[in-house]
């Protein structure tokens, strides 16, 4: 039996200094892209924890720093007259990875709208380490499945084990064949209150 030792992370005292300091510092929005390509968005940069849970301070330092920015981009956003999506995507299962802030126009606008389907209201709240953050108290929030999805040409012995364990669902692929999408977890979608538009 082989024991895989936690690492601890190099330089954690000043990273976590760093990141009490960009905290309250809004990551810059780049109107270049948002005019081009209709979208941007801020991810953490959580180096170290990038393929791991960070620690609670961690992710409650980084989730201040996306409302920080969330609230500077609603001030940019709403100086223009087109339409918006701008939203705060919080996951539990992939903090470091896949939380962000998100901004759209035009054709995205619609698509980020839809992306995760509808909320689902037997969904757990957000949990309670960001309830308590400066701002979060001002978004609505809503919980959708955050899901994977796996082809069955990739399994073709069967689908994987812990695939089935988590709640899983079956559909049709575009391919003719048959995809699972699995629940890995949740992403809490946290939006200015009324929705702006």
């Amino acid at each position: 039996m082989t024991l895989t030792r936690r690492r601890k992370v190099r330089g954690s005292k000043r990273r976590l200094k760093h990141l009490v300091h960009q905290s309250v510092i809004a990551a810059p929005l780049s109107e270049p892209r948002l005019q081009r390509y209709g979208y941007d968005y801020n991810k953490l940069g959580l180096g170290p924890w990038h393929h791991r849970q960070p620690p609670q301070r961690v992710r409650q330092l980084a989730a201040r720093h996306l409302l920080t920015t969330f609230f500077d981009w609603q001030r940019q956003l709403g100086a223009q007259p087109e339409p918006f999506y701008l939203a705060i995507w919080l996951v539990d299962s992939d903090f470091a990875h896949s939380s962000q802030v998100v901004a759209g126009i035009r054709e995205r606008r619609e698509w980020y709208h839809s992306l995760f389907g509808k909320p689902d209201p037997a969904g757990p709240p957000l949990p309670a380490e960001y309830q308590l953050l400066p701002g979060a108290d001002q978004l609505t929030w809503h919980p959708h499945p955050r899901e994977v999805e796996l082809d069955v040409f990739d399994y073709p012995g069967g689908w994987p084990a812990w695939a089935l364990r988590k709640p899983n669902r079956l559909r049709p692929s575009g391919e003719g064949g048959e995809c699972m999408l699995v629940q890995t977890g949740w992403v809490w979608v946290g939006q200015a209150t009324p929705v702006l538009t």
